[in-house]
């Protein structure tokens, strides 16, 4: 008997069309003689639909998107309907309800297996802010950051934006605390646009976080295993912009990855040593991405974690993989 498989897609989150490109190459890549592979989309509202089998045809885009009960509790009962011991649960949603614990508690709860972290990995892996202190707690470099939330920002706003600029400085990055894909994310250079910046990124989360810029570039690992851990080859995007926006990640034709990064051999090596570290620190299971900054000195700084990592054509997580030998 075939293991059954049912890939989760779409979601409430801002990062609902992200999920459906993952979910497209996801529901296209599995093995059908292998797994009996079912597609489960939830609308922007929450709603389920029934959980639909996949043949050996090639998905189109506008194929992933079904319909729904009106009502969450009868679109809920159809996919559970399905569940039975030999199956399997594959998330493939990106940001709050997706991959912050919401589901993976759920999922945990009616005893269902599902892939990828769990609840608390899942929920401190989102939050940029918490993630960031277990890292500190671990000795993990990471660049200066200051963070608050909007009770506290609306208190006493030039407080906190004179804070920012006594510790933190110009250029410096906005980010909400709870959200991937850059979205709602702010380059500052001046006062102006820290205000601006700010302002969106409440848009999106009632937390948020400041960072000092790191002068270098951006290199990605992955992290893949349970009680034996396998790093991927080191990777990066070949651009010209410092600020990696949400169209760079995923509208831009012309971004191609460089594998393995152009960076010494023991700096990669220190790449995976942390890398293994901050996934160890957070408990990972299944697979992570984990992304750095490197300094033109070959200086490493953490910069975030993914604990459910997107599989669009643009990923990097699985192109690292697929060219890493061994996996």
């Amino acid at each position: 008997m075939k293991k059954k498989v049912f890939v989760l897609y779409g979601g409430k989150s801002a990062e609902h069309e992200v999920s459906l490109d993952s979910a497209l190459n996801v529901l296209n890549e599995l093995n059908k003689n292998q797994y009996d592979v079912f597609a489960v989309y939830i609308t922007q509202e929450g709603n389920w639909s029934k959980p639909r089998l996949i043949c050996n045809e090639k998905m189109l885009k506008p194929q992933l998107i079904m319909d729904t009960k009106e009502k969450l509790g009868q679109s809920m009962y159809e996919f559970l309907h399905e569940i039975d011991e030999n199956s399997i649960v594959f998330p493939v949603l990106h940001g709050p309800y997706g991959e912050d614990g919401t589901l993976q508690g759920m999922l945990e709860m009616l005893n269902i297996a599902y892939v990828g972290n769990n609840v608390i990995t899942s929920a401190v892996g989102m939050d940029k802010i918490w993630s960031k202190k277990v890292f500190a707690q671990h000795l993990i470099p990471q660049t200066s950051y200051l963070y608050f939330n909007t009770n506290q920002y609306n208190y006493n706003k030039k407080y906190h934006i004179t804070k920012v600029i006594k510790y933190i400085g110009f250029p410096c990055y906005v980010k909400p605390s709870n959200m991937g894909s850059s979205i709602g994310v702010g380059y500052c250079k001046n006062e102006e646009e820290l205000v601006k910046a700010i302002e969106i990124a409440f848009l999106y989360d009632n937390k948020i976080l400041i960072e000092k810029e790191v002068v270098g570039k951006e290199v990605i690992v992955g992290v893949i295993g349970n009680e034996e851990l396998h790093c991927s080859l080191a990777g990066e995007w070949k651009r010209e912009q410092n600020f990696f926006n949400f169209e760079n990640k995923y509208e831009d034709e012309n971004l191609t990855p460089q594998i393995p990064a152009l960076i010494p051999d023991t700096t990669y090596q220190q790449l995976c040593t942390y890398a293994k570290e901050a996934y160890t620190a957070l408990e990972g299971s299944g697979l992570m991405r984990i992304d750095f900054f490197v300094t033109e000195e070959n200086t490493i700084y953490l910069n975030e974690v993914n604990t459910l990592p997107g599989f669009t054509k643009y990923s990097m997580f699985p192109i690292l993989f697929n060219k890493t030998e061994g996996n």
